[in-house]
């Protein structure tokens, strides 16, 4: 006889909704119909033990989360979406990384021995984005003339992800999630706001990313974004991110020198994505929308060609560095110092980090050996 769990029916509810899910979706985790979790839902009937399992699994919650009665507020953040897609619901793929984030933001502030203070400029508009990102950029001890020396985009990437969680804000990436879908989203916070990036983008295109969600953060507009720029949020972010990554001064020397300056050469001086450097090129009046519009499509093209031809390589990237990637050295250091320091278990961590052991030594392995980069 299956051994049944005597779940609140409101919970469970309350679970699938903050992710944005169908009950015919959350079914389908533990192979029975919409019609049976309508009726754990309304507690018609109970689940049996194996189906709790699967169906809390789907939900990212713990099986105990669903023997409490429901909560009384979401622990999913609220975002505005910008993707221009009217009222569409979010997928619960993304909803279920926006509650991650959230968890990971409030473990950071228990656990990390300094939280530094936020550095974010005043809010952006379209007549304040040069005077923004050049405050952004004395904020962060770079000059304008400054560029990073790594010639690796994902080195680059981490450079500036890198400069931004020394500034107060914390990155994170996630693994699975088309690029249609988002390229990146912010949550706003006065202390320690929440960045997290699609992991599928090329990396100078996350690099972009970044300070678009800065600019998101300093107007309070918590965002869901495509970067598109027929959104008038979206524009003047894509605009801030623009000029902060190449700034206006730096960007007239090759304008007014000898050299026809196209996407691929601005990219390569300033270490950003051809498709940064057109859009860069859009606001100073060298690139037509028109144009812009189709350098994005076919950035987007090629980049899909890239990504499949990744997809079927046979080079394998494991598990836990995927992991280690998606969660960023600055929150990861701080669970493993806490363990290190008996202020967590090793239990605590594999909930902490979502892994399991081995998982967890192999990422405890890179940090230390890397000194935490």
């Amino acid at each position: 006889m299956s051994v049944r769990v005597p779940i609140k029916g409101v919970t469970l509810t309350a679970a699938r909704e903050m992710l944005h899910m169908t009950r015919e979706e959350l079914a389908r985790a533990a192979n029975i119909t919409a019609a049976r979790v309508e009726e754990f839902e309304t507690g018609t009937t109970e689940p049996t033990y194996r189906q709790m399992q699967k169906l809390a699994r789907k939900l990212d919650r713990s099986l105990a989360y669903f023997l409490a009665p429901a909560p009384s507020a979401s622990d999913v953040p609220e975002t505005a979406d910008f993707r221009g897609r009217g009222e569409q619901d979010i997928p619960p793929a993304l909803a279920r990384e926006l509650k991650r984030a959230a968890a990971h933001r409030s473990t950071f502030l228990d656990l990390a021995d300094e939280v530094p203070a936020l550095k974010v400029p005043q809010r952006v508009t379209r007549k304040t984005v040069h005077e923004r990102a050049n405050d952004f950029r004395a904020m962060l001890g770079l000059t304008a003339n400054f560029r990073p020396t790594e010639s690796q985009t994902n080195a680059v990437f981490n450079f500036w992800r890198g400069q931004l969680e020394a500034a107060g804000y914390l990155v994170f990436q996630t693994t699975g999630i088309a690029l249609d879908v988002f390229r990146g989203l912010s949550v706003h916070a006065d202390r320690l706001p929440i960045i997290v990036l699609n992991g599928g983008d090329a990396a100078n295109g996350k690099i972009f990313t970044l300070f678009h969600e800065v600019a998101h953060i300093a107007n309070r507009t918590s965002g869901l974004c495509v970067l598109d720029e027929h959104v008038d949020e979206e524009a003047v972010c894509n605009a801030f991110a623009a000029e902060f990554l190449m700034p206006t001064r730096a960007l007239r020397v090759l304008l007014d020198g000898p050299a026809d300056v196209t996407p691929e050469n601005l990219a390569r001086y300033f270490r950003v994505s051809p498709l940064a450097a057109a859009v860069r090129l859009r606001t100073v009046g060298r690139m037509s929308q028109e144009e812009l519009d189709d350098f994005r499509e076919e950035s987007f093209a090629e980049w899909d060609a890239i990504r499949r031809l990744r997809a079927n390589d046979d080079g394998f990237v494991p598990p836990w560095r995927l992991r280690y990637r998606d969660l960023g050295p600055r929150y990861l250091g701080a669970v493993l110092r806490a363990v290190e320091k008996d202020r967590l278990s090793a239990l605590d961590a594999t909930y902490l980090l979502n892994a399991r052991m081995p998982m967890i030594q192999q990422m405890q392995d890179e940090f230390f050996r890397t000194g935490g980069q």
